[in-house]
């Protein structure tokens, strides 16, 4: 009963909506972003988290990464305008777990071989339905002249419930992104 009841829980793990991140990024591959120094940020129609705290952290995290990586921002004539916007959609997941055992069928003794009815199993099956919050960043970066994307990373996961670990969530995915960036400035792509 023990392995039973030990196996349930190791599906019903399994079965959860992944946690891990994904990160993205594509670029524009002729633009010279060595020559990148000053960053202005922006906030456009789409930008923004609609809880107004979480919009303010996430463009802070946005700068201080920026800014940490060498970037210096400035309130005019910037090398690239950068902003973000989040998307978000609700999920359901469904899992099923079942508890029982299987029956036999066929012939037992008796007259003749043919002794009865095969036997059927006996067990239960329960589904369960779990909701929740696929959330993306996507930070983009572009020229200032023509307004030219240049540069957009995106970052998914399924949103943690408590803004202190939705916190932790962005600043992983600014890690990410930092990295990527500095893999084009050295000349290794994404």
């Amino acid at each position: 009963m023990r392995k039973a009841f030990g196996l349930i829980f190791v599906m019903a793990l399994m079965a959860t909506p992944a946690m891990a991140q994904k990160v993205t990024i594509d670029y524009g591959h002729d633009f010279d972003f060595k020559s990148v120094k000053t960053f202005q940020y922006v906030d456009t129609t789409e930008s923004n988290a609609k809880n107004q705290l979480m919009a303010d952290r996430v463009t802070n995290m946005l700068k201080k990464e920026l800014t940490e990586g060498g970037l210096k921002e400035v309130t005019a004539d910037p090398d690239i305008y950068v902003t973000y916007h989040y998307t978000s959609q609700e999920n359901t997941s469904y899992n099923t777990t079942s508890m029982g055992y299987g029956g036999y069928g066929g012939y037992y003794g008796g007259w003749g071989g043919w002794g009865g009815y095969p036997m059927g199993g006996m067990g239960t099956s329960t589904t369960y339905a779990t909701t929740y919050t696929e959330g993306t960043l996507i930070f983009d970066a572009y020229e200032p002249g023509d307004k030219k994307l240049v540069w957009r990373g995106t970052g998914t996961v399924t949103v943690k419930d408590k803004p202190e670990n939705q916190i932790k969530q962005v600043d992983k995915i600014l890690k990410k992104l930092g990295s990527k960036w500095d893999k084009i400035l050295a000349g290794k792509g994404k």
